[in-house]
């Protein structure tokens, strides 16, 4: 039983992880197609996408988004990789 309760556990915590970092069209083709399956489901989906809507919502468009925090391109700093001597 407790092998069972884990495998649920870590099958939802992938589930939401993968959910989470998946890019936008792919989760608005998600939500249609459950959505055309289950009309149920439309609410639970629209909290989601309230919730996640705006400049770190993944969708890499800035521009759209009334939020006044997001980083243009303009405004990003290089890089510069220092190596460590080998002792």
């Amino acid at each position: 039983m407790q092998n069972l309760i884990a495998v649920l556990m870590l099958t939802l915590a992938s589930v939401y992880l993968l959910l989470k970092w998946m890019p936008t069209a792919t989760k608005e083709k998600i939500r249609a197609f459950s959505v055309s399956r289950v009309p149920a489901l439309a609410p639970v989906f629209a909290k989601m996408v309230k919730q996640t809507a705006g400049c770190g919502s993944g969708c890499s468009n800035c521009s759209s988004s009334s939020n006044d925090t997001c980083t243009s391109f303009s405004e990003l700093k290089t890089v510069k990789f220092v190596r460590k001597p080998s002792n």
